[in-house]
């Protein structure tokens, strides 16, 4: 029986770290982002952590950078490829680029093993399949760190959007009332929809990517994403043949 000094947790990004080391991202419910070194991991017979696999691990060190001293395998790596795969590193780059580190997101790490069994039950070739997940992981991962888009609610008044109403997102103020017609409205029903994290129709996919990538971009502060690039890259090359909306990242 583990004590209470193993925690459980997943890998996000390793490195090469001097000479037999690696430098290794973890998250973990109660600290969240942590940098920590496993010594000797890259030694002949020894086995690198693996991605997507659940793990518990035991830390020591104090400071900013600590030591993993015991891992442990906690239940079988997740076979993720393809789509799937490189949703998988998408999700993992946001979290090292944005997530600031120690902060507890036991609600976040659930949250994240969650994104990555849905995403293990596909095959990853079909892209409206990965969106659901990939949106609702977005929104877990900004109300995290405090930066949620908000509730469906009008910016003036604090009341509930109207499902027959029209309006626009405005960045430092929130949802405000559209003029009939006006460009880029949206729907009420379908902006409490996303906000339900219902992104069943093509309208409220392309509507929920938008409202988060909105949110994301100035964290990300112009620097782009790596895997969004080789997710486009694949979709691509897979999918030459199927209409544009299906070849573009998600």
């Amino acid at each position: 029986m583990r004590d209470a000094n193993w925690q459980p947790a997943y890998l996000l990004h390793a490195r090469a770290y001097r000479e037999s080391s690696v430098l290794a991202d973890w998250l973990l419910p109660e600290q969240g982002r942590v940098a920590a070194v496993v010594r000797g991991a890259r030694r002949k017979g020894r086995s690198m952590p693996a991605l997507f696999h659940p793990f518990f691990i035991q830390l020591s060190g104090s400071g900013d950078l600590k030591t993993v001293t015991h891992q442990e395998p906690a239940g079988d790596a997740l076979n993720l490829r393809g789509g799937t795969l490189f949703s998988g590193l998408y999700m993992n780059e946001l979290l090292v680029r944005l997530l600031p580190r120690e902060l507890p997101v036991p609600e976040l790490f659930v949250a994240y093993g969650g994104a990555l069994g849905a995403l293990s039950e596909l095959d990853g070739r079909v892209l409206s399949d990965l969106e659901p997940i990939l949106r609702r992981f977005e929104r877990q991962l900004l109300e995290a760190m405090g930066q949620g888009i908000g509730a469906p609610v009008q910016a003036d008044t604090q009341q509930a959007l109207h499902p027959d109403g029209s309006y626009l997102y405005y960045p430092m103020q929130g949802w405000l009332p559209a003029k009939l017609g006006q460009q880029g409205a949206c729907s009420g029903a379908d902006i409490i929809a996303v906000a339900a994290d219902d992104v069943s129709t093509p309208t409220r996919r392309r509507l929920a990517k938008w409202m988060y990538r909105t949110a994301l971009e100035p964290l990300l502060a112009g620097r782009p994403l790596k895997s969004r690039d080789l997710f486009a890259s694949l979709m691509l090359n897979s999918q030459s043949s199927s209409s544009s909306n299906e070849a573009k990242e998600p």
